[in-house]
């Protein structure tokens, strides 16, 4: 696993108890760069389904071995899509859906994750 740069968008979710809770997301259109969190500890993992060893692999399938690198958690069991699935600082499930507009591309930003490959 290594650090990999990723193109995202900043969105704020909101759940019972707390608002504007930074999360952020890829769009499809952009790459095929997908963002994954383990949902023990919430730490955010990408994986690039261009890449050609992970070319038709699930997220379960490339997790494979791997362990999250903040917590030591099997990634195959505690692998999830996110932002779709977040784990907030206090240990709290979350979920978030995208607009389904794409914001303009000076919105977006560059945020460093571990690679799954």
């Amino acid at each position: 696993m290594k650090p990999r740069k990723v193109r995202c968008y900043p969105g704020f979710a909101s759940m019972l108890g707390r608002c504007n809770i930074e999360v952020f997301y890829t769009v499809p259109e952009m790459y095929l760069n997908k963002l994954f969190t383990c949902i023990e500890c919430g730490e955010i993992v990408v994986i690039d389904f261009e890449n050609p060893n992970v070319a038709g692999k699930t997220a379960d399938q490339i997790a494979g071995d791997a362990v999250c690198p903040k917590c030591g958690k099997p990634l195959q069991k505690t692998i999830r899509p996110y932002p779709e699935n977040f784990r907030t600082d206090d240990g709290q499930i979350g979920h978030f859906e995208p607009d389904s507009i794409i914001p303009p591309d000076s919105e977006s930003l560059v945020k460093e994750f571990i690679e799954l490959s």
